[in-house]
């Protein structure tokens, strides 16, 4: 095949008028210190359009880790609002109808759901600093429970916490505070330089390799993360995700490329065997035609993705964690709950009551028979909440913002032991008040054709995860070139027109390979045998910008390191013919 391989390439090459390569016996023995050998090297193209190549999930799956990881397709929306509920909409509708009683939840979560089911009518304020509220209500002849609802502006069976008000505060506090759902692979730009781009509040990047693996990469990526000096500690909001299914056993993914089907020729230093890197995606030609209405075309996609069993958590503050007690700072006041992790429980709480009512206000008097002084007055400005008394009757609470009381509630009853009449006894120690919900048979929220118009839309945009794929997948890699040739297009502009050395990069290796491209010490190309002067850069050329390279003419000299350390001094000489470049590679270290 390979005998073949090489005719057909001479053909083409003396139709077009270029010289063949040079059939050459490799040499393979390791190079020493102070030998030398002489190699040359060639760039032919070959280019082909509307190439297809089908992938299965199976091929998806069999691509490296980090190209699965980096294949970005979507930006998963979590919440859509009460008019088109998405996941997290529906993991918190779930848990506010969980029965409280059922044996399979554990203490913590119980107490959860009380305070999420909680209303005017079922509250529990005891050992809050609204508890005189329902001792004073009885005495104008009210229930207590007719005060919680006019003060709080909800009906007598009515949640204080909305599931929308909770869904938000989660999403802003809990998740998109998590290092992992800040950015996602993107385009090198000036922008951002690194490549990663920001992911609006209230997505998740999805990838390719999660939709092939049913989603089980969520829980490892939006969990834990260590604090490491420049990112914070994070404890994470997924612990397991399972039967996630958005790609069917018959899922095929088809592409049309084009491109040069030749590889780049490069040097392996050690025995100075010349190999393959792959061109593909490297040149700057435009392998995708988007004008194309079938440059990528996908079956086998779930109608109504779901996930079978869906596992997050949220931690509690270790500490009791005071309320505010006075206005200021406005709007949110002094207490202490805004000074703890976004992440924290208590945060949470504090996060989704003031969504629910920093804007409600109310005011009213409370009188007793008809006496025409009222026994005490309820006033609510903005959230905060002000109870006055006739006199010396009762002990009301001092003033205090509705988010306040309902984090001075959760601490409370979520510590609460398993017997609501003696809430004191086997009570949940603090800091010990840990969530951790295991949701069943959720739906996503987005439909086969949003998953479709999303993928086709974002790699349209960017697609350079799905370039690298196809160089994988249309693997032209061989042997192990530490750096290789590379001519540019006839139509590159003039000033970068030439002889350019490329060093190897990540993107480079084949698939499989268990080679490392951070295995090198001094990547590039160097003046000194030291290595101290740098000549090559990552400089665009043909649209490159990853790769360190140099552009090189007969009679320069310049060194370089391999993988093990070896260092190499590289003489250029005389060109053979436009497309071929002569080196001399001399071992010095």
């Amino acid at each position: 095949m390979r005998v073949v391989a090489t005719g057909c390439l001479m053909a083409i090459a003396m139709a077009g008028c270029i010289e063949p390569p040079p059939i050459t016996q490799p040499v393979t023995t390791t190079l020493s210190v102070g030998d030398a050998r002489a190699v040359e090297l060639y760039a032919i193209r070959l280019d082909v359009s509307g190439y297809e190549k089908t992938l299965t999930r199976d091929d998806i799956l069999a691509l490296p880790e980090s190209l699965r990881d980096d294949l970005w397709l979507m930006d998963l929306d979590l919440a859509g609002g009460s008019g088109s509920p998405l996941l997290m909409d529906n993991a918190m509708h779930a848990i506010a109808e969980m029965d409280p009683g059922d044996p399979s939840l554990s203490q913590t979560e119980r107490n959860m759901i009380r305070v999420l089911q909680m209303t005017p009518d079922t509250a529990s304020l005891e050992g809050t600093r609204m508890l005189e509220l329902l001792s004073l209500a009885p005495q104008v002849g009210i229930a207590p429970a007719q005060i919680l609802q006019e003060s709080m502006g909800v009906g007598i069976e009515s949640n204080f916490l909305k599931p929308w008000a909770v869904t938000e505060a989660l999403i802003e506090g809990l998740i998109a505070t998590h290092p992992n759902a800040k950015t996602r692979p993107g385009l090198v730009s000036e922008a951002h330089p690194d490549g990663r781009v920001p992911v609006p509040v209230g997505h998740i990047p999805i990838t390719l390799g999660d939709c092939a693996d049913n989603m089980r990469p969520l829980a490892a990526r939006y969990g834990t993360v260590a604090a490491d000096g420049t990112t914070p500690f994070h404890p994470g909001f997924l612990v397991e995700v399972s039967g996630a299914e958005v790609l069917t056993e018959d899922f095929r993914m088809t592409i049309r490329a084009s491109g040069n089907a030749l590889p780049f020729k490069g040097i392996d230093l050690t025995n100075t065997e010349v190999g393959n890197v792959s061109s593909i995606g490297k040149d700057g030609v435009r392998i995708f035609d988007f004008s194309d209405p079938d440059w990528l075309t996908l079956e086998g996609l779930v109608e109504t993705p779901t996930i079978s069993a869906f596992t997050f958590q949220i931690l509690e503050h270790p500490t009791f964690v005071p309320t505010g007690t006075s206005a200021l700072p406005a709007p949110r006041g002094n207490g202490d709950v805004w000074t703890t992790p976004a992440w924290c429980l208590e945060r949470l709480l504090a996060e989704a009551s003031f969504k629910a009512f920093s804007d409600w206000s109310f005011d009213k008097a409370y009188y007793m028979g008809s006496n025409p002084d009222p026994l005490f007055t309820v006033r609510i400005d903005n959230g905060w909440f002000e109870l006055k008394t006739l006199g010396d009757i009762g002990s009301p609470p001092p003033p205090m913002y509705l988010w306040d009381l309902m984090v001075e509630i959760g601490q409370m009853r979520l510590h609460d032991g398993p017997n609501p009449a003696a809430p004191d006894k086997g009570a949940i120690p603090e800091g010990e008040a840990n969530l951790r919900f295991t949701l069943h048979d959720l739906e996503i929220g987005i439909t086969t054709d949003q998953i479709r118009q999303a993928i086709q839309a974002n790699l349209e945009r960017d697609p350079t995860s799905l370039i690298d794929a196809a160089a994988t997948v249309l693997d032209q890699a061989w042997g192990a070139p530490d750096f290789f040739y590379y001519h540019p297009r006839n139509d590159s502009p003039e000033e970068v027109q030439g002889d350019w050395l490329y060093f190897i990069h990540a993107r480079d290796l084949p698939t499989g390979s268990e080679r490392d491209a951070d295995a090198y010490a001094h990547p590039g190309f160097y003046e000194d045998e030291a290595l101290t002067q740098r000549l090559s850069d990552t400089r665009e050329v043909d649209g490159d910008t990853h790769h360190e390279k140099v552009r090189v003419a007969p009679g320069d000299v310049l060194y370089v390191e391999d993988d093990a350390g070896a260092r190499y001094r590289l003489e250029v000489g005389d060109k053979p013919s436009s497309h071929r470049i002569h080196l001399t590679v001399t071992r010095v270290l």
